[in-house]
C-alpha cells in the first residue's frame, strides 16, 4: 500500500515537475513570440534592405526595404537569387564570394543591381555569415549609394578639372614666358606636346610645321610619348584630303577626329605605318596665321580607338591656340631679321654704289661694282645682264661677272655678240610675263645654250631678276649658284633691288656715252683750233722764210739763204710734231665723194700695192649714216694699222673686216705678221693714237697678239649715240 502511494507521489511530484517545465516553457515562448514579434517589427522596420541568404544563393527572407531597394514584392524576392539583380558580377563570381565569407566576420562590397523598373543602383553590401538554429546563412544588408557615388564623383572629376586647369594655366603662362623669352621654338612646341600629355594621360602629342610647299615638317616638336619613327616618316608629305589626320587638317583648314586609324578612309594610305607605330586614333587641329595661312598642325594620338570628350576638344583649342602665338612670334621675328637683312643689304649696297659714282669716272666700273654686289649679297657664283634690243626683239648679252667683269665688247664676242629670242628661255618668258624674278633648275630645265658648259662647271641653279625701265621689263639679271637654292621673300626684294641699281647703273653708262660724243665734238672744235694756231701760224712762217730765202738769192746773198731755208726746215718740223699732237680732225680728202667702205678698200689697196702684204677688206650688214668724224677716224685706224703692219709686222696676210650691227659697229683687222706683246712700251703715236681715236667715239679697243702669233685689232662703236639726229656733220 505504501509503495503505491509512494509511487504516486513520486508520480504527482513529476507530473508537478512537468507542469512547472510546461509553465516555464510557455512563458518562454510568449517571450521568444514577443521577441520574434518585436524582431519582425524592427525588420520590417530597419531602413537598409535585409537579405537572408542561404549558402547556394537563394534568398529565404527579406524585408520590406529590400523591395523598396529593388521594386520587387516579398514574394517575388523569395524565389530569386543574388544574380537576378547584381549586373556587375556574374553568379559564379557571386558564388565565390559567398564562399570566402567566414563565419562571424563581416564584409563589405560595392555592386552594381538592376531594379525592376530597370534602373541601375549601386548598393553598399554589408556581408556576415552565421550559424543560426543550425542552419548556415548570409545576412546581407544593403544600402542605395547611388547618389553619394555619383556625388563624390562629382567631387572627384571636379577636383581633376581643377587640377587640371591649374596645371594648364600654370603650362600657359611657362609657354608664354618662353615665347616672351625668346626661346627656339622647337622646344616651345614641345613643351606644349609635354603639357598635353600631362593633362590627358596615355595621349601622344605632336606638332607639324607645314612649310611654302604644303609638306609637312617634323621640326616642330613632339611630347615624350609620341614615336619618333613616326615623325621622321611622315616628314616632307604633302597635306591633302585624305593625308592622316595632320594632313587633312591642314588641307580643310578645320579639326579632324579620326576614331579609328585602322578603319578610317582618310589613313587608308598610312594606316599600317600608324598601327605599327601605336597609334589607333588621332585628333588634328590646324594651326592658322591671324591672316588664314596654315602654320602647321597639332595632333593628339591614342594607343585606343576613342572619341574626344568636351574636355579633349577645349584643351585642343587651347594648344592649337597657344602654338599660334608661337608660331605668329617665331615668323614675326624672322621677318623682322629678314627685313633688317634686306634694309642693311640695300643700304649697303646703295652707300657702296653711291661711293663708286662719286670716285668712279668709267661707267661701266659701276655696273661691275653693282654686278659684284649682287654675288656677295646673294652668296652666288657668277651674274650676267641680258637686254632686250628693242629693233630685234632679242635678248642681248651685256656685261658679266665670272671671276673677271666682261662685256660684250670682248674680244671673244666682239664679231658675233650672243644673242637669243625671250623664248629661248622658259625663265625670261615668265619674268617679261610677270615682271617678277624666276628660279630656273639647271639639271631639270629643257636644254638651252650654255646649260652643259653651266653644269660641267658646277653651276645648278639660276635666278632671273627683271630690270625695269618705267616699270616695265627691257632685260634680265641672271644670278647663278653652284648648290640648289630657296629664296625667302625678303631675298627676292634684295635681289630686285641690286637689279634696280645695275639698271640704274647701265643707264649712267648709257647717258655717259651720249655725254662722252658731246665730249668728242668739242673736242674737235679744240683741234680745229689748235691747228689754226699752230699749222696756219707755222706754214706762214715758212712761207715767211721761203720769200726771205728767195729775196737774198735775187741779191746774190747766198750766206743769207741757208739761214732762211733751216729756219723753215725747224718751223716746218715743230708743225708736224703740232700736227701729231692735235691729230687731224678735218675730213680727209679720201672720203670725198666716196662711201666709207669704199675709202677703206681703196686705202688698203693704194697702200699694200707693190709690197708682199694681201690686204683683204670685206663688210657685213647695212651701213650706217655716221658722223664725218667718225669716218674719218674709223679710216685713219685702218690707215694706222696698214701702215705698222707694212713697217712692223713682217706679214704677208691682212684681213679687215667692217660690221654693221643693230646697236653696234665692228671693225676687226687681223695679220699673221709677228705680233708684240701689248703690254710693253712702244714709242710713237700708234696704238696710243687709235685708243684715243675709240675714246672719242665711246667705243672700246681690244688688242690680241703675242710674239710669233700676229695681231688683232677689235674697235667696237655703240651705235645708239653715233646715230642720233644731229650727229652728222
Amino acid at each position: 500500500m505504501k509503495a503505491l502511494i509512494d509511487a504516486d507521489l513520486g508520480a504527482v511530484r513529476k507530473a508537478e515537475t512537468l507542469r512547472l517545465e510546461l509553465v516555464n516553457c510557455q512563458r518562454e515562448l510568449r517571450e521568444c513570440r514577443a521577441r520574434l514579434t518585436q524582431m519582425d517589427g524592427l525588420f520590417s522596420h530597419v531602413a537598409d534592405a535585409v537579405f537572408v541568404v542561404q549558402c547556394d544563393g537563394r534568398i529565404i527572407d527579406a524585408n520590406p526595404a529590400a523591395s523598396t531597394l529593388l521594386g520587387y514584392s516579398k514574394d517575388e524576392l523569395l524565389t530569386m537569387h543574388p544574380w537576378d539583380y547584381v549586373t556587375s558580377d556574374s553568379r559564379e563570381e557571386i558564388l565565390a564570394n559567398i564562399d570566402r565569407l567566414k563565419d562571424g566576420v563581416a564584409s563589405t562590397v560595392l555592386r552594381v543591381c538592376r531594379s525592376k523598373s530597370g534602373e541601375e543602383k549601386i548598393v553598399s553590401w554589408s556581408l556576415r555569415r552565421n550559424i543560426f538554429s543550425g542552419r548556415d546563412l548570409i545576412i546581407a544588408t544593403g544600402r542605395d549609394v547611388t547618389r553619394e557615388r555619383r556625388d563624390s564623383a562629382n567631387l572627384e572629376k571636379a577636383l581633376k578639372e581643377v587640377k587640371r586647369s591649374e596645371t594648364l594655366l600654370t603650362g600657359e603662362n611657362k609657354i608664354l614666358e618662353m615665347v616672351a623669352a625668346g626661346k627656339p621654338l622647337r622646344l616651345i612646341l614641345e613643351s606644349l606636346c609635354l603639357l598635353v600629355e600631362n593633362c590627358c594621360m596615355d595621349s601622344m602629342a605632336s606638332v607639324l610645321l607645314v612649310d611654302s610647299e604644303d609638306c609637312l615638317r617634323a621640326i616642330g616638336g613632339a611630347g615624350p610619348r609620341f614615336p619618333k619613327d613616326f615623325l621622321s616618316l611622315v616628314d616632307g608629305v604633302k597635306i591633302g584630303p585624305k593625308v592622316g589626320s595632320c594632313g587633312t587638317a591642314a588641307h580643310r583648314k578645320k579639326l579632324v577626329v579620326v576614331e579609328d586609324i585602322a578603319t578610317d578612309p582618310l589613313w587608308r594610305n598610312y594606316s599600317k605605318l600608324a598601327i605599327q607605330h601605336g597609334l589607333l586614333s588621332g585628333w588634328s587641329s590646324p594651326i592658322l596665321s591671324s591672316h588664314g595661312d596654315v602654320l602647321g598642325v597639332f595632333g593628339i594620338y591614342w594607343d585606343k580607338p576613342r572619341s574626344p570628350s568636351p574636355d579633349h576638344l577645349s584643351l585642343i583649342d587651347q594648344i592649337t591656340h597657344l602654338a599660334s602665338i608661337a608660331i605668329n612670334r617665331e615668323r614675326d621675328v624672322e621677318a623682322l631679321r629678314a627685313s633688317e637683312k634686306l634694309a642693311r643689304g640695300q643700304a649697303e649696297s646703295l652707300t657702296q654704289a653711291l661711293d663708286a659714282l662719286a670716285t668712279e669716272t668709267n661707267p661701266e666700273k659701276i655696273v661691275e661694282h653693282v654686278l659684284r654686289t649682287v654675288i656677295a649679297q646673294l652668296n652666288a657664283h657668277s651674274d650676267s645682264v641680258w637686254l632686250k634690243d628693242s629693233a630685234t626683239e632679242l635678248m642681248v648679252f651685256q656685261f658679266g661677272v665670272d671671276g673677271r667683269f666682261k662685256t660684250k665688247f670682248e674680244p671673244e664676242v666682239a664679231v658675233i655678240t650672243p644673242s637669243l629670242p625671250i623664248n629661248a628661255l622658259a625663265p625670261w618668258r615668265e619674268v617679261f610675263r610677270t615682271g617678277k624674278p624666276s628660279f630656273m633648275d639647271v639639271k631639270e630645265s629643257p636644254e638651252f645654250p650654255w646649260r652643259a658648259a653651266l653644269l660641267e662647271r658646277g653651276i645648278v641653279a639660276c635666278l632671273w631678276i627683271p630690270m625695269l625701265i618705267d616699270s616695265k621689263v627691257e632685260g634680265v639679271l641672271g644670278v647663278r649658284f653652284k648648290n640648289k637654292r630657296t629664296f625667302q621673300p625678303e631675298e627676292l626684294r634684295l635681289a630686285q633691288s641690286l637689279a634696280n641699281q645695275a639698271m640704274l647703273a647701265i643707264q649712267l653708262a648709257r647717258l655717259s656715252g651720249q655725254s662722252r660724243q658731246t665730249a668728242v665734238i668739242e673736242e674737235r672744235n679744240r683741234m680745229a683750233r689748235d691747228i689754226h694756231d699752230t699749222l696756219a701760224h707755222g706754214f706762214t712762217g715758212v712761207i715767211m722764210q721761203l720769200e726771205a730765202a728767195e729775196e737774198a738769192i735775187s741779191r746774190n746773198r747766198a750766206e743769207v739763204v741757208s739761214t732762211h731755208l733751216q729756219s723753215a726746215g725747224e718751223i716746218a718740223r715743230d708743225g708736224l710734231r703740232e700736227a701729231r699732237r692735235s691729230v687731224q680732225a678735218l675730213r680727209p680728202l679720201a672720203l670725198e665723194g666716196k662711201t666709207l667702205t669704199e675709202a677703206m678698200e681703196d686705202l688698203a689697196k693704194k697702200l699694200t700695192s707693190g709690197t708682199v702684204v694681201q690686204a683683204k677688206f670685206s663688210s657685213q650688214g647695212v651701213p650706217h649714216d655716221l658722223p664725218s668724224s667718225w669716218e674719218a677716224n674709223i679710216l685713219r685706224i685702218e690707215q694706222e694699222v696698214l701702215t705698222n703692219v707694212l713697217r712692223h709686222a713682217q706679214a704677208s696676210e691682212l684681213n679687215i673686216l667692217l660690221v654693221f650691227d643693230v646697236e653696234e659697229i665692228r671693225l676687226s683687222l687681223r695679220d699673221d705678221g709677228c705680233g708684240f706683246d701689248p703690254t710693253g712700251k712702244h714709242e710713237g703715236f700708234g696704238l696710243k693714237g687709235i685708243a684715243e681715236r675709240v675714246e672719242h667715239m665711246g667705243g672700246r679697243l681690244f688688242v690680241q697678239s703675242a710674239n710669233g702669233a700676229g695681231t688683232t685689232i677689235s674697235v667696237v662703236l655703240p651705235v645708239t649715240t653715233a646715230t642720233k639726229p644731229g650727229n652728222k656733220s
